[in-house]
């Protein structure tokens, strides 16, 4: 049933992006007609996000096209066709950056795991190296430990210090980390997370409950 919905709203997006090319004269009207069609279709992916990268990344297009298509004239001086980019050779601005992170803290601050999920898996293979990206690792964590998931919870937190080793929330993945091996019973490793967080940041905020944490590893 969802893979059927999904299919749906897959061909739906692919219909209406070819749709955009075949706009003459009178742009603006077809416009607010793909726009209310797009508000239907926003709220199909909103439903079926879970796994539906694909889903979610014509969307995206689409959504672009739009842009672009209302950026543009209506139509060529000589009565042809305007030529309107292809959103695929632009280049991602800093907005749309920043929009898909907000979205993805926006679903895990509404207890909304799997959207928030699928939303920092699309922002950090999307944007690996943004300066949000040690925050998207850190959330993505949140997320995993929420699911249970904790062992890749940890993999996450980790992967701060790793690929950001001046990131500020190195402290905070680290102590996360740590208190994540206890819950596993993994104590040496728990040890050596909140030690090396106490010894490298001992006046972060978390230090003295880092410091309390070792003393209940057994």
């Amino acid at each position: 049933m969802v893979d059927d919905a999904n299919r749906a709203a897959l061909d739906t997006v692919r219909a209406l992006a070819e749709a955009l090319f075949d706009f003459r004269g009178d742009a603006s009207g077809n416009l607010s007609d793909v726009q209310r069609q797009l508000d239907t279709l926003r709220e199909l992916v909103s439903q079926f996000q879970a796994g539906q990268d694909g889903l979610s990344e014509a969307f995206d297009v689409l959504e672009r096209k739009i842009a672009l298509l209302a950026e543009a004239p209506d139509s060529a001086g000589d009565g042809t066709e305007a030529d309107v980019p292809d959103p695929a050779d632009q280049p991602r601005t800093a907005a749309e950056e920043q929009a898909l992170f907000d979205g993805a803290v926006t679903n895990l601050e509404r207890a909304l795991y799997t959207s928030a999920l699928s939303g920092f898996n699309q922002f950090l293979n999307r944007y690996p190296r943004s300066a949000l990206a040690p925050a998207a690792h850190l959330h993505r964590g949140e997320v995993l430990t929420q699911e249970g998931r904790l062992e890749d919870a940890v993999t996450d937190y980790l992967e701060v210090p790793k690929l950001f080793p001046t990131s500020d929330v190195i402290p905070a993945a680290l102590y996360r980390a740590g208190v994540l091996c206890i819950e596993l019973e993994d104590y040496d490793r728990a040890r050596e997370y909140l030690e090396r967080m106490v010894n490298t940041y001992p006046e972060h905020a978390l230090a003295e409950q880092a410091r309390e944490k070792l003393d209940e590893i057994p």
